[in-house]
């Protein structure tokens, strides 16, 4: 018993290098490989109130603990690997070549090219060679100052893995970081520095698109299959638009949503081009990152949607989509599928990525309301002017009016509201509030959206419909000194 465990931590420690350094690989590669597939997986086995629930009170950190997770899950099979191999004496280099073989003939074919294949003989070599080392009786195969020497390398490599698993997950919890960027009132900007537009992806790494190998194929039930270019879409005519974008798991406080200045070419001029043919339900987006969602025909052929290759006057940076992403009005960011490279026109309704993991089909954005001054927690004086604001959001709806409650949802005053840069922004929200005694206050915010609508007050989760309720905050009032 004793003996098997010391191979199982054997082979668990070849199985995090071979992780780690699988990790790497892909990262270089900007490609998805067994370790982003890996987290595919864990995704969709992960219950969704735990996924809600993750994204609910540990936003930042839930990839980084998820590829924590994947890695020792890579770890563990190895190690489990290692223990049978070992207890199979004389058939242990058949039981390590069988699982390094089948490891890198599934890494290899889901890739199918030549660097996805060169990628899988190399890390397949060092998983063999990892687990045939690891299964050796230690004790008869190396002489004493070998072993010395295999498990001072071994420490070694396993400490930096581990600082490379650290580094990996504080880039990714800094890649989802929220934006910090605010006015002198400490409201956002009404638009979004690129530096500060929030950014979320499923990926550990995002691809990295080349102009010279990138076109765009418009197929599906179409008359006329399209095939073009960045040169070809450029040279149509252009349009900007103001657009606000939400993430469907910002909470009712959260982070995740930004305004940019979008600068495309409406998606309906190359639909129409192509000539679409009964019965088309869906227009499905791929993506160079494996990802894809649909939107329904009729909202594809608003004018409004864009398929988008410029933000805030800049080339399309890669985080945001590069060299092309769909901008959708009024619906949650995930639809907006960035790294575009088909556009397919479906015959039935397509459930994208999300979609299969439990989330909403038709995504349209809730009312969001926000206070962001002042903090929950802060010190206001009694008789004193405090600034009080925010933002409101509504989707393609607009936001009609925004009303503050001071005293915890009891009575309500309308507030001031700027105008919105388009019928597609959020608008910052702001009044002047003196508190007439000292203590504690519960300042509540609600929004009415252009269709008369008012913001829903009971609190929901983001899964699967996007966050509802009424964001509040408690301030404390105090004697001047």
């Amino acid at each position: 018993m004793r003996r098997s465990v010391t191979y199982a931590c054997r082979g668990a420690a070849v199985g995090l290098l071979w992780s780690v350094f699988q990790l790497l690989l892909e990262t270089w590669q900007s490609a998805n490989g067994p370790i982003g597939r890996l987290l595919e997986a864990f995704s969709r086995i992960v219950p969704l109130r735990a996924q809600n629930w993750a994204l609910g009170t540990a936003e930042v950190w839930t990839k980084g603990i998820a590829l924590v997770m994947v890695l020792a899950a890579c770890a563990a099979i190895a190690g489990l690997v290692a223990a049978v191999a070992a207890r199979a004496a004389a058939s242990r280099a058949w039981v390590v070549v069988g699982f390094a073989g089948a490891v890198t003939l599934w890494q290899g074919l889901s890739g199918a090219t030549l660097s996805s294949i060169g990628s899988a003989l190399a890390s397949g070599a060092l998983l063999l060679a990892g687990l045939l080392v690891a299964t050796e009786p230690f004790d008869t195969a190396f002489s004493p100052g070998r072993r010395r020497l295999l498990r001072g390398a071994l420490g070694a490599a396993l400490l930096a893995a581990v600082a490379v698993t650290g580094r990996y997950v504080v880039a990714l919890r800094e890649r989802s970081r929220a934006p910090a960027a605010v006015d002198e009132r400490g409201l956002p900007p009404a638009l979004t520095p690129i530096g500060d537009f929030y950014v979320v992806s499923k990926n550990f790494s995002d691809p990295e698109v080349s102009l010279n190998d990138w076109r765009l194929r418009v197929d599906g039930r179409v008359k006329r299959r399209l095939e073009l270019d960045m040169g070809a879409l450029r040279a149509r005519s252009a349009i900007r638009q103001i657009v606000t974008l939400e993430c469907i798991s910002n909470e009712i406080w959260g982070p995740y949503i930004s305004t940019g200045e979008w600068i495309g070419v409406p998606l309906r001029e190359l639909l129409l081009e192509a000539e679409p043919q009964e019965p088309v339900v869906d227009v499905v987006f791929h993506a160079a990152d494996g990802y894809s969602d649909s939107i329904p025909l009729a909202v594809a052929l608003e004018p409004a949607v864009l398929l988008a290759y410029g933000l805030n006057g800049e080339t399309l940076p890669r985080e945001h989509g590069f060299p092309l992403r769909l901008v959708v009005p009024g619906i949650y960011g995930m639809k907006n599928v960035k790294w575009i490279t088909a556009v397919e026109l479906s015959p039935v309704d397509y459930q994208g990525f999300w979609q299969q993991r439990g989330w909403s089909d038709l995504a349209v954005v809730q009312i969001h309301s926000r206070i962001d001054v002042p903090r929950g927690g802060a010190s206001v004086q009694v008789g004193r002017d405090v600034f009080v604001g925010g933002i409101a959001f509504a989707g393609d709806r607009g936001i009609a009016r925004v009303e503050l409650s001071t005293d915890g949802g009891r009575h309500w005053q309308e507030v001031e509201q700027e105008a919105p840069l388009s019928p597609y922004s959020w608008v910052r929200w702001w009044t002047v509030w003196q508190p007439p005694e000292p203590g504690r206050y519960q300042l509540v915010v609600r929004a009415w959206d252009g269709r008369g609508n008012l913001q829903d007050g009971e609190d929901r989760a983001a899964l699967p419909n996007g966050a509802t309720g009424w964001h509040r905050v408690t301030v404390e009032a105090r004697t001047p000194e």
